[in-house]
């Protein structure tokens, strides 16, 4: 028993389902959201909060981060619910959010997936972190 995998048993697919929130997926604006909230903690043993996000859903993210690399991350349960999140971020994650904090660069990486007919969270994350790099290559002049 893994709690951790989308496999409708353990507790994520569990309360989301409960919840009528469906399938656990990969949200890239979620991801990135998080990075942009960890950077701005003042301290990365205080407890991480995203009061406008679902719990479930940031816990389960904070989780597939650490195993991309991007975060170190501790989540305290009780009554199957996440109450305690800790989190910080690791090179890998200041790199990924290097090349994706820039909201024009953020955006043309968004919508230039869109019109290819794709959604963001089915786009590779090192294919979504190079196109990024690619961009702000090309604004710095480094690339035509």
């Amino acid at each position: 028993f893994d709690s951790y995998c989308p496999c409708n048993l353990c507790i994520y697919c569990r309360k989301m389902e409960e919840n009528g929130r469906g399938n656990m997926e990969r949200d890239m604006e979620l991801v990135r959201k998080i990075l942009l909230e960890l950077e701005k903690q003042e301290d990365f043993r205080d407890e991480f909060k995203m009061p406008d996000e679902d719990r479930i859903k940031v816990a389960y993210h904070l989780k597939i981060m650490e195993q991309a690399g991007l975060v170190e991350q501790k989540v305290e349960y009780a009554a199957n619910e996440p109450m305690w999140m800790y989190a910080s971020i690791t090179w890998l994650g200041h790199e990924f959010l290097d090349s994706v904090r820039n909201e024009n660069i953020w955006n043309k990486a968004k919508d230039l997936v869109k019109t290819k007919g794709l959604e963001l969270s089915s786009v590779s994350f090192d294919v979504l972190k190079e196109f990024a790099k690619m961009l702000i290559k090309q604004k710095l002049g480094l690339q035509d």
